[in-house]
Formats: structure tokens, sequence, C-alpha cells
């Protein structure tokens, strides 16, 4: 019989131990994930796009519907979005996208979705674009991913009127978009 009590509290205190060890990888990972989660680089030390307070360098090019897209013919804030047709986050952030792009003051006109496709796939992406924003589709290291300094998708811009300055940006639409920045 003392030898089951002492077995019994022996692993009484081995489960509290794994407990109290399991409390704190938990605590570790939420910090983890918020530390990620504001993080703007690509995962290799890279920034993903312009940093806040950058300012882009003038460019031209045409958007899907003829329209002349260029960074001097921006008077108000315009909300960026640039995605790629084989990019599985690209697609999965798409609805909250399109939500943004609806809710942005100005409309259309002030919102533009660059399409990197090399492959002739930007179609669907395209089709869900058109009727809430400007769409422009290029290859990787076209007139607007060389401008904002493109290196990882999705990602996501707040590009001020009057001088192309970047108000805001990163890898997820949270760090860009609010109406109270605008």
């Amino acid at each position: 019989m003392p030898y089951v009590v002492t077995l019994v509290t022996l692993l009484s205190v081995l489960c509290l131990l794994n407990l109290a060890l399991t409390v704190g990888v938990i605590r570790r990972l939420r910090k983890h994930s918020e530390a990620l989660a504001t993080r703007s680089d690509d995962g290799h030390g890279r920034q993903a796009i312009l940093p806040e307070g950058a300012v882009a360098p003038p460019y031209d090019t045409v958007a899907t519907d003829g329209s002349t897209v260029s960074r001097d013919l921006i008077t108000q804030p315009v909300l960026v979005g640039v995605f790629s047709p084989g990019c599985d986050a690209c697609h999965k952030a798409m609805p909250d996208f399109l939500a943004a792009a609806e809710r942005f003051p100005g409309g259309p006109e002030q919102v533009l979705a660059v399409i990197v496709d090399q492959k002739g796939e930007a179609g669907p992406l395209r089709a869900e674009l058109e009727p809430v924003a400007r769409v422009v589709v290029e290859d990787m290291g076209g007139p607007v991913t060389s401008a904002l300094e493109v290196q990882a998708f999705p990602v996501f811009a707040l590009v001020g009127g009057g001088g192309g300055r970047i108000m805001a940006s990163g890898l997820r639409l949270t760090q860009v978009f609010s109406l109270t920045r605008v």
C-alpha cells in the first residue's frame, strides 16, 4: 500500500510539472504570434514592401480598364493590395481586401489592386477585384511592384496623395487599413 501512495504522489507531481511547462509554452507562443503579426518583412529580413514614411518613386502604367495609373496622379490616399494568382495567402486575404476596398473613401478610383502574374492566370483574381478597384496586371518587377519594392505576397500599403509617401504598409491588411487613418 505505501508503494501505491508514493507512486500516485509522484505521478501527481509530474502531471503538475507538465501542466506548468505547457502553460509556459502557450504564453511564449502567444508572444511569438503577436510579434509575427506586427512584422512587415518577408521572413528573410527584407522589407516586404516600402515601409511607412518612405516615398515611392514615380511610376506609370495602365490599368485593365485602360485608365492611367501613376504616382503623380495620386491626390488622395490610395489603398494598394498586391496579389499573385498562385499564392494561397493571397486567396485567404482576398475577402478582407474586397470588404476594405468597398468601404474605402473614394471608391474604386482610390483602390489599386496589382496582380503579379507570370503565367497568364490572373483572370479569376481580376474578375473579383475589378468591381472594387483599379486593377493592374504586371510581371514581378513591373512599374508598380518595382516602385513599391514588393518582395512578398500579399502585401498592402496606404499611399498618401501628393508625393507618394507610404502612410502604412505591411503583410497584413490590418496593419494598413483603418478608416480612421484616412
